[in-house]
């Protein structure tokens, strides 16, 4: 089990000597806050039901935690913490939360209701307008821990994907220590308190919170934040966008992409938009769409096997010529020229004609020749 961090009383914070650091440290003192906050709440009508102090060892990191008389919800409570130190290890940050009445942790937001300040300059003026900003806007970070709740607990999970998420927090976040993590674990086999819905989202987010309550004054409100900041990335804490209809275009006329005004600035402007200013004629503008043939009449055909067709009449020159209207084949005539007819009495005897050569004999010839010009002479008989 882990030990948890000493508590302490109000008095044991106030008796630890201020820091002293140079002219550049500006000092936030613990009772400084104490009483300034205090008064604060009671300015605006908060009671305070409940506080809870914790430090270090030597008091120079300290934590506080006011249960508030305010609730609107049987499960959470408004509470305001704050966190500060001596030794520059701890800006002073400040918020507003929800205390979870069935364990008495805490709950934070993971974007909203907290502020920090390094001690420099005037980081007291700040500290001050800070606390009075969260208490003016605390019913709207309330509200807000109570939203983000009923939505956790509509979100089922079963123990593996329970067992998952702890793996990342405790992995990859490192916001639990390895004695919170089987805090968070035994949780999750026999919870400290009954809830509900035992494999709710909410009911997990508690087994982390009241592992949280051991973490370190210097890490604990970071470490809440984280918490809450990773669960809103399971389930959306934010309110849903407005839903904006886009228009549907017009298309049952063609649009000419030119008459069409491109890109930003609005008067940007084209050719034909120029001409139709200058001229005065809007027709240039107007998109040029495909103009159909005129047909006087319409012809039916129905061919020898039955199936009948509607043919559209047009006009043809007079020079064309087409076949008769019972099949509407056209018929192209050639007018073949005459063959010459050549009379043989005229042509000369073939008195001249030379007596054939015997083609062979001729090639061999050659190839003898051939061999003589080549020096072939000495080639063996056996080729």
């Amino acid at each position: 089990m882990a030990k948890r961090i000493q508590e302490c009383t109000k008095e044991k914070l106030i008796s630890i000597p201020l820091p002293s650091h140079g002219s550049s440290y500006t000092v936030i003192s613990h009772e400084f806050i104490i009483d300034y906050t205090s008064q604060a709440l009671a300015n605006a009508g908060f009671a305070i039901v409940d506080e809870e102090y914790k430090c270090t060892a030597d008091g120079q990191i300290a934590q506080g935690v006011y249960k508030l008389q305010y609730s609107n919800d049987s499960d959470l409570t408004m509470m305001f913490a704050w966190t500060n130190s001596y030794n520059k290890l701890v800006k002073f940050k400040c918020l507003i939360g929800a205390h979870i009445n069935a364990n008495s942790s805490v709950m934070t937001s993971g974007t909203m209701g907290t502020w920090s300040r390094r001690h420099i300059g005037t980081a007291d003026v700040e500290a001050k307008q800070t606390i009075d900003d969260q208490i003016s806007n605390a019913h709207m970070y309330y509200q807000q821990m109570v939203n983000d709740k009923n939505v956790m607990q509509d979100v089922i999970l079963n123990k593996r994907k329970q067992a998952q998420l702890l793996g990342v927090l405790f992995a990859e976040y490192g916001i639990l220590t390895t004695e919170q993590a089987s805090l968070v674990r035994s949780q999750m086999d026999k919870p400290l308190k009954i809830y509900s819905n035992p494999d709710s989202l909410w009911t997990f987010y508690n087994h982390v919170t009241v592992a949280l309550q051991y973490s370190h004054p210097r890490t604990w409100m970071e470490d809440q934040r984280i918490l809450h900041y990773f669960i809103g990335t399971i389930c959306d804490f934010s309110t849903p966008p407005p839903v904006v209809s886009t228009p549907v275009p017009d298309l049952s006329e063609p649009v000419d992409p030119l008459t069409t005004n491109y890109g930003e600035p609005e008067n940007q402007t084209n050719l034909l938009v120029q001409i139709a200013e200058v001229t005065g004629d809007d027709s240039v503008l107007k998109p040029n769409l495909p103009v159909e043939p005129a047909h006087d009449e319409i012809v039916q055909y129905t061919d020898p096997v039955g199936n009948t067709f509607e043919l559209p009449t047009i006009d043809i020159p007079d020079e064309e010529v087409f076949a008769e209207e019972d099949n509407l084949s056209i018929t192209h005539v050639y007018d073949e020229p005459e063959e010459e007819k050549v009379d043989l009495s005229l042509l000369p005897p073939p008195n001249n004609l030379e007596p054939e050569v015997d083609k062979v004999s001729e090639f061999d010839l050659f190839l003898d020749e051939d061999k003589e010009e080549q020096g072939f002479d000495d080639v063996p008989d056996f080729f």
